[in-house]
């Protein structure tokens, strides 16, 4: 038992950090007995740091990442150094941060680090690879609006948070992407993926020894420019529920609901995820059961929350049976009002405190998972990741905490809905407004 809890500390809690005298910060977290070591660099750039000239030149920055370095002339080339190796290298972006991030085995952990390295200090940016990446990025935005489930979380955004950054498209709006120069790309790259803006946080079969030579060997580049802060903003408050109905060539009727939410900073955020478990994650869940399960009325319901630094969003989305929409937004409100009016019992609560613990445990397994986790904190929460903290925090929340909230977010005029209506089906925004009511 000893030996266990020991060794339990040890790949949990020995969790260390560095600042660099560029102003880097690098978060790492030594499991020996891991095979892979995982790397992760976050920048803070994007959609919220862009104006409306600028609408996704993070995602597109984090493509032309990719695209050539003086060292490596092509993706192949940078992808090959790590591919070769057994090991993975990609990229995110969203609306407060890129990600670019590699697992390898744990002997090959210099190599990764210096292609990371290189590609953030040395792309080249060439004009002809631009063109070629606007072509890319206008079939990656046409992709997503082919796939309905995803375009529509773009579009329930917009709808809930109008022309603040907010409501942009992280990839971009076509027309946007067309105009970028290279002179503005650079511009953007050099205000925002400067040190001080960044993490790197490192997790696996790696020794701090090991770590602190590689950042002394391969340093990241001090940038001239200035680095703003996130803008704020103001939101008018509904007065009534907001839809957005948009007829398509569909098989099912898609749907999407949002609530705006608390923020990542937010006492009650540990009971949003909470309040979302109950509600919709999970086949156990009280979305999936009834709407699913006992009604029969979908393939896939569930909700999700998103968190930012000023607000958040509490969201349902579900494809379902066509001639049923107004039925299946029906039975979703009244889940909605049921929670909000009655506790949730204390054995359904400990399921979903169980689910979400579970959720943080596992993640330690791997190094991948953990080294998002760890970059994710310091950057967007600017502290350390501590799970036993979290875990403190979900043991705490109670049934009643769960009603206030439901009660809170849950309210009529507050409600924001976009639907993907199939051409066969007559439905229109008149009929749905009526039946908006929690």
């Amino acid at each position: 038992m000893k030996i266990k809890e020991e060794f339990e500390v040890y790949l949990m809690d020995n969790i260390e950090t560095i600042r660099m005298d560029n102003g880097l910060k690098v978060t790492f977290c030594p499991m020996p007995h891991m095979r892979s070591v995982s790397t992760v660099i976050g920048i803070k750039a994007g959609s919220l740091y862009e104006n409306n000239n600028q609408q996704g030149i993070s995602h597109f920055i984090e493509h032309m990442l990719f695209k050539g370095t003086k060292q490596r002339k092509n993706t192949l080339e940078i992808s090959q150094c790590i591919e070769q190796l057994g090991g993975e290298i990609n990229a995110s972006t969203s609306e407060e941060a890129t990600f670019i991030y590699s697992k390898v085995l744990h002997k090959n952990f210099t190599s990764a680090f210096e292609v990371m390295a290189d590609i953030i200090n040395n792309s080249l940016f060439r004009e002809e690879d631009l063109v070629q990446e606007k072509a890319i990025v206008m079939e990656e935005i046409n992709k997503y609006q082919d796939i309905p489930e995803d375009w529509i979380t773009f579009l329930i955004n917009k709808l809930m948070w109008k022309e603040t950054a907010l409501g942009q498209n992280v990839l971009g709006e076509k027309e946007t992407v067309k105009k970028f120069t290279r002179e503005a790309i650079l511009q953007y790259f050099q205000e925002r993926y400067q040190p001080q803006n960044m993490v790197i946080s490192i997790t696996g079969n790696i020794s701090p020894k090991k770590i602190e030579e590689v950042l002394r060997k391969y340093p990241f580049s001090n940038r001239k420019g200035l680095s703003e802060k996130v803008p704020s903003w103001e939101i008018a408050q509904n007065q009534s529920p907001e839809v957005e109905l948009i007829t398509k060539k569909v098989n099912q009727a898609h749907l999407c609901f949002g609530f705006e939410g608390v923020s990542r900073f937010h006492q009650d955020k540990i009971t949003m995820d909470l309040l979302n478990i109950i509600l919709g994650a999970g086949l156990s869940s009280r979305l999936f059961q009834e709407i699913r399960v006992k009604e029969g009325l979908a393939y896939d319901i569930h909700s999700y929350t998103q968190y930012f630094s000023q607000t958040g969003s509490f969201n349902i989305y579900a494809g379902v049976v066509p001639d049923k929409l107004i039925h299946s937004i029906q039975k979703i409100l009244a889940e909605l009002k049921r929670i909000k009016e009655n506790q949730v019992s204390h054995s359904e609560l400990k399921k979903a405190k169980e689910m979400y613990k579970g959720g943080i445990l596992m993640g330690l397994e791997n190094t991948l998972s953990h080294a998002f986790q760890l970059g994710s904190y310091s950057l967007l929460y600017h502290k350390e990741y501590n799970y036993r903290e979290i875990i403190g925090q979900i043991e705490k929340v109670q049934p009643e905490d769960i009603r206030k909230l439901a009660d809170y977010l849950f309210q009529s005029h507050m409600i924001k809905l976009v639907v993907f209506s199939p051409t066969t089906i007559n439905i229109n925004k008149d009929s749905l407004l009526p039946i908006l009511k929690i």
